[in-house]
């Protein structure tokens, strides 16, 4: 196997954290997690669940979730969610309308991390000539893509998932405040 000179072998982007302690619905958070990804066409993976056993304090619980889809023959993109949950206790919350549900009380850390993999399967690596082709294409066919961060559509994507779980944890941000930066500001 040869390995290509000049391209690294992914392009991760910078990881995006949640920090949360208070009340929160577990199932609406992870059934609308995996509807966000489920709507974009990605395929799901749970790759590790711990159930530690209960302290005093509560229950701890560990998710290493992982979706990936592929753009075309070339590229995939691949997010990888790591859920740390520490002192879980499981609460009765009567809702406004006046029905009782079972909500969860504790500490959540979330990390997720977005990567961009080109020639995901290795076809380009078989043999010298395979290698030097895609050398050829990454410099010049797809260097645009390369130089400018490869795929700014991920980068928003990762954090407007992290905003939609800020909004259903009723975290202080409503929605991704970076997502009007790009265009004309008002001056005061």
């Amino acid at each position: 196997m040869v390995k290509s000179k000049n391209f690294p072998k992914d392009l991760p982007e910078d990881p995006a954290y949640v920090n949360y302690k208070g009340v929160w619905d577990m199932q609406d958070l992870y059934e609308s997690m995996i509807d966000f990804f489920m709507r974009r066409k990605y395929k799901f993976a749970e790759k590790i669940y711990k159930h530690k056993h209960p302290s005093p304090f509560g229950v701890e619980q560990q998710h290493t979730w992982e979706f990936w889809r592929n753009e075309n023959d070339y590229i995939q993109i691949k997010y990888q969610i790591y859920i740390h949950v520490y002192d879980l206790h499981d609460i009765e919350v009567i809702t406004p309308e006046g029905e009782k549900k079972v909500y969860s009380k504790g500490r959540m850390y979330m990390e997720v991390k977005a990567t961009v993999i080109p020639d995901y399967e290795g076809r380009w690596d078989e043999n010298n000539f395979y290698s030097h082709l895609k050398d050829f294409y990454n410099k010049y066919v797809i260097r645009k893509n390369y130089t400018q961060g490869f795929s700014p559509k991920t980068r928003y994507e990762m954090h407007e998932f992290v905003a939609m779980v800020r909004n259903k944890l009723k975290m202080e941000a409503d929605e991704y405040e970076h997502r009007h930066f790009g265009g004309v500001h008002k001056r005061y």
